[in-house]
């Protein structure tokens, strides 16, 4: 396996991100804010190929270059290991499934908005967060105020109609009460 990108024994906490948040963070213009989290942020070169908007490719390709982004490059047998892992549910390409394997192979949390992934995560023991949940982070780790945490979900909410809305309001008055 080729890493982009350097992890160490003694990093800081691992997640592995699908695209569907790395979609959301962008579109909230929050990647910076993303990549400031205390968290050893990794994904793959399967996830990495499916970021086709030139913009949205540059952005990514700065925090590679900036080693604040690790990509896994999977080698031919550890893409027969994808292959080969064990699934209740079909996934139509072997994007999702790198990174399914890879949080269970590092047994780190994965970062997915994708309701299968999800749920075949969670069902083979993995922790899974989404981009409600990163945002959260930001604010609790005082990276952005609650009023910009609010902000941002107020954009997620226009951008990604697949969010459960109640959460998200439920979030917004969570922070709204630390605003004050």
């Amino acid at each position: 396996m080729e890493v982009s990108g350097a992890i160490t024994p003694d990093s800081m906490k691992l997640v592995i991100t699908d695209s569907s948040v790395f979609f959301d963070i962008i579109k909230i213009q929050a990647l910076p804010e993303f990549f400031a989290l205390d968290f050893e942020i990794c994904t793959t070169d399967f996830v990495k190929g499916e970021i086709l908007e030139s913009e949205q490719k540059e952005q990514i390709e700065m925090f590679i270059r900036s080693q604040k982004l690790i990509v896994f490059e999977l080698t031919e047998q550890e893409i027969d290991e994808v292959q080969n892992l064990k699934t209740t549910r079909f996934f139509k390409t072997l994007i999702d499934k790198t990174v399914l394997w890879k949080a269970k192979q590092l047994n780190c949390p994965l970062l997915t908005g994708d309701a299968k992934l999800r749920n075949e995560a969670l069902e083979q023991g993995v922790i899974v967060h989404g981009s409600l949940w990163v945002i959260q982070i930001i604010v609790e780790q005082k990276i952005i105020s609650p009023e910009v945490g609010i902000r941002f979900l107020e954009i997620l909410k226009t951008v990604n109609d697949r969010l459960p809305l109640d959460e998200i309001e439920k979030l917004i008055r969570k922070l709204k009460k630390l605003a004050k």
